[in-house]
């Protein structure tokens, strides 16, 4: 599962095992000893659920309510992959690719979906919490990346083409000290949005169907809008930034940006000024797809064995699954929720924002992009290209064909299973 943490973070990261843990009782009985679910999420989610279990006596009554969070996610996947009923959680908060894995490895317990709940969530949500037809979790919100751009530098409206922005890139550089036109915070996941923008990516599609016999990353059309807006002869212009570029686009020395509602905070307090919405395309009114997933809550296997399991699944399905709790979440987050009644009902400019790009995006089939039949998925692949033909200068049409070569192993593999 690292490869999920690598299209959030850009590369993995050896992290530390230790996590930081809060507890609340909410609405415990006095004799509830041996009554407490332990809740698992990373360190943007779990602060987030402490905040809202504080205080709050609806949310579980009779059980207390301990959350564990850690210092990232992959520290979170890493120790749940290790754990055991001896010292896991009962109920996990994580990524819509967490279902199939716990599904089939027996450590998620399926769960059931009254007609209501399952009215009320969107049927790609659905079929991203289950595995073989079984439930695993609910969805919680949507997992996506929006496009941000700096309206101190660009100014209040925004750009309307790609080229627009490479332009603005090339005219301020020297002048305004612009060290990239656009960075991805989550490198090879979030530069989703600019491959489709320049006619690359991952797939075709023919309707709302996926072609995964239509590898797009070795296009024509895709190679030509690379060597036109992001190379200088065989060399990167230096207008695409891929990792590690986040502190530049903070400080003012990028001024687009594609990232997701997690860095929101740390943005606005960096003082940047900014607007959001979709990544522009190469005409007005065409749009990047960026991947669009969804996080969710699981029961474990492990709270039946804690004496735990309906409290854990009540807290699941009747609250997390509900327009109270998932509203709740997404004022924290800013992220889109999942269900339908609770997106209907939200308020917030970045969140309804975020709402709209997603609009724009593409469904994230995570089991395609992590096979590795061709010899590396998906993300290892163009992690590979972006430093082939960025950083050494390599020839982008001999890397663009190798790299599609692995991936229509990958893609072929994957459609074959299904």
């Amino acid at each position: 599962m690292e490869e999920y943490m690598k299209k959030r973070y850009g590369v993995a990261s050896v992290l530390a095992a230790a996590a930081l843990v809060a507890s609340a009782v909410v609405g415990a009985p006095a004799n509830a000893a041996g009554r407490t679910i332990v809740v698992w999420a990373d360190e943007q989610r779990g602060p987030q659920l402490q905040k809202l279990i504080d205080g709050n006596t609806t949310i579980a009554p009779g059980y207390t309510i301990q959350v564990k969070f850690f210092s990232a996610l992959d520290a979170l996947q890493s120790a749940w992959d290790k754990s055991s009923a001896a010292g896991g959680p009962d109920v996990l908060t994580g990524p819509a690719s967490m279902a199939a894995a716990g599904g089939k490895s027996g450590k998620l317990a399926r769960i059931i979906l009254d007609s209501a709940t399952r009215k009320d969530t969107p049927s790609s949500a659905v079929a991203a919490m289950s595995y073989k037809g079984n439930v695993y979790g609910v969805a919680l919100d949507v997992d996506t990346t929006a496009f941000l751009w700096n309206k101190s530098l660009f100014g209040s409206t925004a750009p309307a083409t790609f080229g627009d922005m490479v332009d603005y890139y090339k005219t301020n550089k020297s002048a305004k000290g612009l060290t990239g036109g656009i960075c991805a915070f989550e490198g090879t996941w979030g530069s989703q949005a600019v491959l489709t923008a320049l006619g690359g990516g991952a797939w075709g599609y023919k309707g709302s169907n996926a072609q995964f016999d239509n590898v797009l990353l070795n296009s024509s059309t895709f190679k030509s809008n690379v060597s036109k807006y992001l190379l200088d002869g065989s060399k990167s212009n230096g207008f695409f930034q891929w990792d590690g570029c986040g502190d530049a686009f903070k400080a003012g020395k990028i001024p687009f940006a594609i990232t997701g509602a997690w860095n929101f905070d740390g943005i606005t307090k960096a003082g940047v000024s900014y607007g959001i919405g979709a990544t522009p395309g190469l005409t007005k009114g065409t749009y990047g797809a960026q991947w669009v997933n969804y996080s969710g809550a699981y029961v474990t296997s492990y709270a039946k064995t804690h004496g735990v399991d309906l409290g854990a699944r009540k807290l699941v399905v009747d609250w997390f699954a509900s327009k109270t709790g998932q509203l709740a979440m997404s004022n924290l987050s800013k992220r889109p929720p999942a269900s339908i009644s609770a997106t209907s009902a939200v308020t917030d400019a970045q969140t309804l924002a975020v709402g709209r790009a997603a609009a724009t995006g593409t469904p994230q089939i995570s089991p395609a992009l992590d096979d590795k039949t061709g010899g590396s998925n998906w993300y290892d692949v163009l992690g590979s290209v972006y430093t082939d033909v960025f950083t050494k200068g390599k020839d982008l049409d001999s890397t663009l064909n190798a790299a599609a070569a692995i991936l229509k192993k990958n893609f072929a593999a994957y459609a074959a299973s299904l």
